[in-house]
C-alpha cells in the first residue's frame, strides 16, 4: 500500500495536484514515523490503521472548525477524507454489521448488556477497521438489550 501512495505521489507532482499531494505526503510520513516507532516494516493491517487514525483526526477537526464556524476549513478537511479512504477498505453497510453482530451474538450466547465487552471484542477481531467503532457499538448495545 505504501509503494502505491508513493506512485500516486509522483502523479499528483506531474499533475501539479497540490491538495492530494499535500494528503499524500502526510499519509505516508504517518506511515513512516510508525515504522520508526515501531523498529519495522508494517503490516497491511497496521497501515490501514494509521490511515484510519488520518481519517478520524480530521473528522475530529471538521467537529472543531464547524463549532468554530469556519466551514471553508472543514471543507478541506472533508476533501482530505475522500482522499484517504480511497486508500482503506470499504466500510461495511450497518446491515453488513447487523449480519455479523447476530452471528457473533449467537455464538457466544450473549443474552444482556453484560456480554457486550465480550461480543466487541470479538466483532473487533473479526471485522477489524471493516466496521466503524461507533456503529458496531450501537448496533451491539441495541442488539443485547432489545
Amino acid at each position: 500500500m505504501i509503494s502505491k501512495i508513493e506512485e500516486d505521489i509522483i502523479q499528483a507532482l506531474r499533475e501539479k495536484d497540490k491538495d492530494r499531494l499535500t494528503v499524500l505526503r502526510s499519509l505516508k510520513s504517518a506511515v513512516q514515523y510508525q515504522q520508526i516507532e515501531l523498529g519495522r516494516e508494517l503490516e497491511e493491517k497496521e497501515i490501514i490503521a494509521v490511515l484510519a487514525g488520518q481519517v478520524k483526526s480530521r473528522q475530529q477537526a471538521i467537529e472543531l472548525y464547524l463549532q468554530g464556524n469556519r466551514p471553508e476549513l472543514a471543507e478541506k478537511e472533508t476533501r482530505e477524507i475522500e482522499i484517504i479512504n480511497f486508500y482503506l477498505p470499504q466500510k461495511m453497510s450497518e446491515a453488513e454489521i447487523e449480519v455479523e453482530v447476530d452471528k457473533a451474538i449467537t455464538e457466544l450466547n450473549a443474552s444482556s448488556m453484560k456480554d457486550m465487552g465480550l461480543v466487541m471484542k470479538a466483532m473487533k477481531e473479526k471485522l477489524g477497521n471493516q466496521a466503524d467503532g461507533k456503529k458496531l457499538s450501537e448496533i451491539v448495545r441495541n442488539k443485547l438489550q432489545g
